[in-house]
């Protein structure tokens, strides 16, 4: 398993190194089962990486963690991950602020393992 992150700020690339496993950016080859972990842009709307990367390699994403900022965007956080559910029909494992805390991490570590 692997961890992929799409990232503007470094947050979910943060996020997903705290997890323990081998990670990588959306941009790299992708030849494995990842957890993808991913972020919004505008208001609550999917990153156009995250589209692509979804739609080349929906096969491959056991689920996915959107980060997001509840104090700037409040109306929005994590306004992704229902649309991602809804467009690709992905799993959604959990919604985290910026880079995570310990429990965020501790609760995907567990969903990884128990999938």
């Amino acid at each position: 398993m692997i961890i992929v992150y799409d990232s503007h700020t470094g947050l979910g690339k943060a996020f997903a190194e705290s997890l323990g496993y081998p990670s990588q950016s959306v941009k790299e080859k992708l030849d494995q089962d990842c957890i993808l972990i991913t972020r919004n842009v505008g208001a609550g709307k999917i990153p156009w990486s995250t589209k692509r990367f979804i739609k080349k390699h929906t096969h491959l994403i056991k689920g996915f963690v959107v980060n997001g900022d509840r104090i700037k965007h409040a109306a929005t956080f994590c306004g992704a991950s229902p649309l991602i559910v809804e467009k690709y029909g992905l799993l959604h494992i959990r919604n985290i602020e910026g880079a995570g805390n310990p429990e965020d991490a501790r609760l995907v570590k567990e969903w990884i393992e128990n999938h």
